[in-house]
């Protein structure tokens, strides 16, 4: 995991360490999505980008269960496709034995 993965966020005034698992820009709405999960209790959960500058911006909650279900379908491809890479892996490993 690289450091530029992982951000802070406050919440109740109680900073988080989170790690980016992916960002997704929708075309239909025009926003940018952000999949994250909280390192110390390994909690997933996501928020709306809004870019200020190259290097900062802030978050936003999302609005609708209509975001929320879309993120689910990304979110369960994401974890589809990092356990076919982890089989994958396991498999070269095992060749190399």
């Amino acid at each position: 995991m690289q450091d530029d993965n992982l951000i802070t966020i406050t919440i109740d005034d109680e900073e988080k360490v989170a790690e980016i698992l992916f960002t997704h820009h929708d075309e239909d709405n025009d926003k940018t999505y952000v999949v994250f999960r909280f390192m110390d209790s390994e909690e997933i959960s996501a928020a709306v980008y809004h870019e200020e500058t190259d290097t900062e911006g802030y978050f936003e909650d999302i609005e609708t269960e209509q975001e929320w279900e879309l993120l689910d379908e990304i979110l369960s491809d994401y974890f589809d496709e990092s356990e076919e890479y982890d089989v994958e892996e396991e498999d070269e490993d095992e060749e190399n034995i």
